[in-house]
């Protein structure tokens, strides 16, 4: 999963690619993409001390970022999302929601049913205009502000965050039934 990940940035004419691992993990990442041009460096605690301790490697004016849990990302989908940072200071690939949304109660019980036709399940790869996501990490550890995204940091602060629309095969494998859904893709491809 990994090495489809960190592909598909580098066929998308990335560069530096940088990997950002949990700590302790950067020697097996180091030999795993060893053929490639790729900077590995140690993670956080959290995705956003991960994002921002890759950042502090970037000196481009746009950064992607790719998570190796959407091995299923194609290089023409990280492509589309750097091309669309023009009036932007975030873009990122999403979905939009197809199945029906309910809130609950304390007592889980429905009190409302979501209006879906605004809303987007957000995928990576992400863009983002490389200051403007400094700026929002600065904002944001000031602030003691987790989020769950890049883009909403950028989106808290003020940013501009547009999407382009992602792919249904775009997976994100998370759970046990997503792993075997993703090898069952990569059987029939």
């Amino acid at each position: 999963m990994l090495t489809w990940a960190v592909d598909a940035v580098i066929e998308a004419g990335c560069s530096p690619v940088i990997l950002v691992v949990p700590d302790g993990h950067e020697d097996m990442a180091r030999a795993i993409v060893r053929d490639l041009d790729v900077v590995v460096v140690r993670g956080g605690a959290t995705r956003q001390v991960s994002v921002g301790n890759g950042l502090q490697e970037v000196d481009t004016e746009a950064v992607v970022v790719h998570d190796a849990a959407r091995p299923f990302a194609s290089s023409d989908l990280v492509r589309c999302v750097i091309d669309a940072l023009d009036d932007a200071e975030a873009v990122l690939a999403a979905v939009p929601v197809d199945e029906t949304l309910k809130r609950l109660d304390d007592d889980e019980r429905v009190v409302e049913t979501i209006d879906r036709s605004v809303l987007w399940r957000a995928q990576t790869p992400a863009a983002f205009r490389t200051s403007a996501l400094r700026d929002a990490h600065r904002k944001a550890a000031a602030e003691g502000f987790t989020g769950t995204d890049e883009s909403q940091l950028v989106e808290r602060y003020g940013g501009t965050v547009r999407i382009v629309p992602g792919r249904r095969d775009n997976l994100k494998v998370t759970f046990p039934e997503d792993l075997r859904l993703a090898e069952a893709m990569v059987s029939l491809r």
